[in-house]
Order: structure tokens, then C-alpha cells, then sequence
């Protein structure tokens, strides 16, 4: 009554679907055979479009590659502008201050007043 099952048949059914596979498919592939079939004229608009997704794809990948290159680049060169911008502003804020200011009009001949500005009041006439 209690027997063991003999498991080597099922694995050898597998080992014969997976070697017809390999018979079927991929040897045919690997030697070209498939390409000599009167079948394979019918397959030829597949095997173009297959063609042209992976030149497709070869050339998005070229030109994801350049894209990425020119953001690197243009990172850089906002680098450098924004260097460039902050140390322009930094000489203008320098420029600007009221002593540098005096000094460069000074040689000029002009001074700066001592006395500070006056209002000038207008009356209104009545008329």
C-alpha cells in the first residue's frame, strides 16, 4: 500500500520540452535556418519592424547621451555666470558707497556739503 512514486518520468518530459524548445527556437535562430523557410518571406514586415524599434532605440539612447551631455555643460556655465555675477555685484556695491563716492569726486575739485539740505516752501495764491 504505501509505495514511493517513481518522480523521473515527469523530469524527463520536462528535459524533452525544454530540449524541443531549444530545437525549435533558438538553434534555428543561432544557424539561420530560419531564414531559408518559405514561412519566413511572410515574417519579413515583423522582422522589419523589429528593425527599425531597435534602430529607434539606438538613437534615442545617442540623443538621451548628447541631451545629458549639454545639461552637464550648461550647468558649468551657470556655475561660472553666477561666480561672475556675485563678484560684479560685490565691485558695484563697493563703487557705490557714499565714501568711494566722495573720494572719486573729490579729485574732481567738487566737495561734499556739510550742511544738510533745505525745504523750500511755495504759498499758494488765492485766485
Amino acid at each position: 500500500m504505501n509505495e514511493f512514486k517513481d518522480d523521473t518520468e515527469p523530469k524527463k518530459a520536462l528535459k524533452k520540452a525544454k530540449k524541443s524548445f531549444v530545437n525549435a527556437y533558438v538553434k534555428p535562430l543561432l544557424d539561420g535556418s530560419f531564414l531559408s523557410k518559405e514561412s519566413s518571406a511572410k515574417e519579413l514586415p515583423f522582422m522589419a519592424f523589429l528593425l527599425f524599434l531597435i534602430i529607434l532605440f539606438i538613437s534615442n539612447t545617442f540623443w538621451a547621451q548628447s541631451t545629458v551631455r549639454k545639461i552637464e555643460k550648461y550647468k558649468e556655465e551657470v556655475k561660472e555666470l553666477r561666480i561672475k555675477s556675485i563678484s560684479v555685484k560685490a565691485k558695484l556695491m563697493d563703487n557705490t558707497r557714499q565714501t568711494n563716492i566722495a573720494d572719486k569726486v573729490a579729485k574732481l575739485g567738487l566737495k561734499e556739503s556739510l550742511k544738510p539740505p533745505k525745504k523750500i516752501y511755495v504759498k499758494k495764491e488765492d485766485k
